[in-house]
């Protein structure tokens, strides 16, 4: 999950494919946006984001950020922290990187971010979650 804040600096969420660790020294990942979304847009103002890794209990709330905003229906329950930087955390994530742009690359349709990671939290309770295959898949249970 990628975080984000809006023009507003309210909270912004958006179920990422897949990020990509580039380096442990400075330790940097590198994320891809698609131009048409919202997170790009407010990534590219603020030049920050969070890298947010989901627990299997937020299955659902993985499947309602993969949906853009204006297509969200129902009562999600769900809340954030502000971490360093501004950069909302998704509260139950198991693993949380806070990150700020140091590069980026434009190719098609996407940009390419390279956010160096300023600060990571860890959640010990739960187990991860991951989409796999084009469906949910929980590691701890195979």
């Amino acid at each position: 999950m990628v975080t984000s804040v809006d023009e507003q600096g309210e909270p912004h969420s958006m179920t990422a494919n897949s990020f990509t660790s580039v380096c442990l020294d400075p330790p940097t990942v590198l994320l891809c946006l698609a131009h048409g979304t919202h997170t790009y847009g407010y990534v590219e103002r603020s030049g920050k984001f969070g890298i947010n890794i989901l627990s299997e209990e937020q299955e659902d709330l993985g499947a309602y950020f993969a949906k853009r905003p204006e297509d969200r229906t129902g009562d999600m329950i769900y809340g954030y922290t502000m971490a360093e930087g501004d950069v909302p955390l998704l509260d139950g994530s198991m693993v949380f990187f806070s990150c700020t742009v140091v590069g980026s690359h434009v190719y098609g349709d996407h940009t390419v971010y390279m956010g160096e990671v300023k600060e990571v939290r860890q959640n010990e309770d739960g187990e991860p979650l991951m989409f796999y295959r084009s469906r949910w898949y929980h590691p701890a249970r195979q």
